[in-house]
């Protein structure tokens, strides 16, 4: 739905070190790649083929990223390939990643770019560094003269001004978790603006992944066309999401914006003209053909979302035409049902609510009394920030900016609250993503727990009031809950230097990311978790083999747990075993709860793209021999399978069965023999 504007400001973006030193790119010469060592020919072929990609715009940087990583691979001291796959990553997916590579093209050549800084501002911005991002900017502004800084396209005051933001909101973060739907619904490509029917028992939302009815990608974007898509709420999940309607499917985009409360009415944004807002309405199991909204679309404009109030007698849009108020870019208007069921006019929200930036994704909460909605105008971080508005006697209140984490740097956008109150889903790209826009949940854990005083207090109760969110009352009873915190570093295992790695702390018996985390660049890291047990440890980063592991709390003493972990450099030969992939009893079918596990190992290989991997399975010694070999390969043979499905090479991958032939412990034991029950991945090449 923003793709056109987007790739605008994309470009704009790009062009700054144009705008500034005529330079039309940044060159990666051959000579650094064509040496006697091995690969070197093969290294600048990949050069050439991403610096083709790269030229030809944002829409291209994934691939041309791909290719840069290759190159990377034979040589890693390149200023300019390191500043290029930093710009692939943070003018694409996986913003995060981009901090890294930008650090080192400014370490080898600090005048790399007249736009070094601003990029680098950008990367600390991303990675919630602040006051790095801020210390960039200013570096990037006193390069400037007027003249110039009215020439990009990056207000780069603002940018300061969401960083001093993004500061204060980081330091009170709300009580919430933020989890990903995980594969159920979300896919490797673009899956975002959940929609719910009244009972919450069906959920649409729109998808860029591919389909028989949409198989061409978007010259504009190199995705494919936004289409419709719906899942039913079973006893403990949501059913694999179908195409809504091929009615509803079309060259263009499609994208579900708002559902009737009896789920038989569907309203759709559809790319037709400039964009508008349209109807289906279901007559059994099928949907009719579209009809326009008229009383809300606008010739020459573009309506891209809405909402209904719980009665039905406000409606709510957001629009950029230039109806009587408007304050600037896409703002949001509302209408008012008569008795006889016709709308009033469209009536802007006035500049309390509005501003001259862009509005997007508005819903409301189940009670009428609030109003969600994203904004690049109000007090943010970065990109859209969600807030809310609360009706009052007099009107709607000063709009009130959701806070860290529902928000982020990036954008946040299409906020759904639960009829509960203590859950809400939300459209981001964020650090667990499975690709692209994610849809997530958002759990409201509640108000903090209040910690009490007799008079006397135990240097337990002493050391939590001096924390900053409790709060002394002088009653006669004393209740306290622990709150665990876990530290330590990310090291690696050679050189014990500081890794900037992420970190997953995964509640395995719920198949449940619990804390997701970056260590800092000399590998700390810091967390807080919600019971005393046995918690799975997933750790990545580029250049490192894959860290899977347990930290067990039960064993440990104190609410402090320090906990160090080494990362082993990649290396061909090295092993690790993949914990937490289950199977049926008997049978080489993986189990749903696995789907965490593989999924992160499907990030490490597109993470480390030249990469080969022998997948392998293990037994104990119990049964049959030739039926624990054919058993061992099956079980390999099912992980490589789901690998190749969410979008490995299968020439990277082999499988085998050891069968009992390789144990790591005795068999003479059950905990030896569930050691000796495992699959591993090897890597056989790089």
């Amino acid at each position: 739905m923003e793709i056109r504007r987007f790739l605008k400001i994309a470009c704009l973006i790009l062009m700054i070190p144009l705008a500034l030193t005529g330079q039309e790119k940044v060159r990666i010469k051959k000579i650094q790649f064509i040496t006697a060592a091995p690969g070197g020919e093969a290294a600048w072929n990949a050069v050439r083929k991403g610096d083709k990609l790269y030229a030809r715009g944002p829409a291209y940087y994934r691939d041309a990223r791909i290719e840069y990583l290759k190159a990377y691979a034979y040589n890693d001291k390149n200023a300019a390939l390191n500043y290029k796959i930093g710009i692939c990553y943070l003018y694409a997916d996986e913003k995060k990643e981009a901090l890294k590579y930008l650090q080192k093209a400014f370490e080898i050549n600090n005048n790399i770019t007249r736009d070094i800084h601003l990029q680098l501002g950008r990367a600390y911005h991303m990675n919630l560094d602040f006051d790095n991002a801020i210390k960039e900017y200013r570096l990037f502004k006193s390069g400037l003269t007027a003249r110039m800084l009215k020439k990009i396209p990056y207000n780069i005051d603002q940018l300061i001004e969401q960083c001093e933001t993004g500061k204060q909101l980081v330091a009170e973060p709300k009580r919430v978790v933020v989890q990903n739907l995980g594969v159920g619904i979300n896919s490797e490509y673009d899956d975002f603006y959940p929609v719910l029917t009244a009972k919450e028992d069906v959920l649409f939302f729109t998808s860029r992944r591919p389909s028989k009815y949409n198989t061409k990608r978007n010259p504009l974007d190199q995705k494919f066309s936004e289409d419709i898509y719906v899942s039913k709420k079973t006893a403990h999940d949501w059913t694999p999401p179908q195409l809504v309607d091929k009615r509803l499917t079309s060259k263009r985009n499609e994208a579900a914006v708002a559902v009737s409360p009896s789920g038989d009415t569907l309203y759709i944004y559809r790319s037709k003209g400039n964009g508008n807002i349209y109807y289906s309405i279901k007559d059994g199991s099928r949907w009719s053909g579209t009809h326009a909204f008229r009383r809300i679309n606008t010739r020459g404009s573009r309506e891209t979302s809405l909402c209904f109030s719980p009665d039905g007698k406000m409606l709510f849009f957001v629009s950029d035409a230039d109806y009587k108020g408007a304050v600037g870019g896409k703002d949001i208007y509302y209408c008012q049902r008569d008795e006889d069921g016709d709308w009033s006019k469209p009536v802007n929200m006035g500049p309390l609510i509005n501003t001259p930036y862009n509005e997007e994704g508005v819903s409301m909460s189940p009670d009428g009394k609030t109003l969600y909605f994203s904004s690049k105008g109000h007090p943010g971080m970065g990109g859209y920030d969600i807030f809310y508005t609360t009706r009052t006697e007099s009107g709607w209140s000063k709009p009130v900016n959701m806070g860290y984490p529902i928000n982020t740097p990036d954008d946040d956008l299409f906020y759904l609250p639960l009829s509960s109150g203590k859950l809400a889903y939300v459209s981001s790209n964020r650090e667990n993503t499975v690709g692209g826009k994610d849809i997530y949940k958002i759990i409201f854990l509640g108000a903090a727990k209040e910690f009490v005083s007799l008079g006397e207090a135990s240097p337990l109760a002493f050391e939590l009031y001096d924390r900053p969110s409790i709060k002394q009352v002088p009653i006669s009873v004393l209740a306290i809950d622990s709150s665990l915190v876990l530290m330590g570093k990310i090291l690696d295992s050679e050189t014990k230097k500081g890794l900037m790695a992420k970190i997953q702390i995964i509640d395995s018996e719920k198949s449940k990311v619990v804390a997701t985390m970056i260590s800092d660049s000399m590998g700390n890291y810091r967390t807080q978790l919600p019971e005393r047990k046995a918690f799975g440890v997933e750790i990545n980063t580029r250049g490192y083999l894959l860290y899977l592991g347990v930290v067990d709390l039960t064993k440990e003493k104190g609410d402090i747990i320090q906990k160090d972990f080494l990362l082993q450099p990649l290396a061909v030969g090295a092993k690790v075993v993949l914990k937490n992939i289950f199977f049926e009893t008997g049978k080489a079918v993986l189990k749903e709860e696995s789907y965490q596990q593989l999924n992160n190992v499907l990030a490490f290989l597109k993470e480390n793209p030249t990469l080969r991997l022998e997948i392998s399975g293990h037994t104990d010694n119990v049964g049959g021999l030739a039926y624990n070999l054919r058993l061992s390969e099956a079980r390999a043979k099912a992980v490589v399978t789901y690998l190749v499905e969410n979008g490995i090479d299968k020439s990277r991958l082999t499988y085998k069965g050891y069968g009992p032939h390789q144990p790591v412990a005795s068999n003479k034991t059950a905990d030896g023999r569930a050691l000796n029950r495992r699959v591993e991945f090897k890597i056989t090449g790089m």
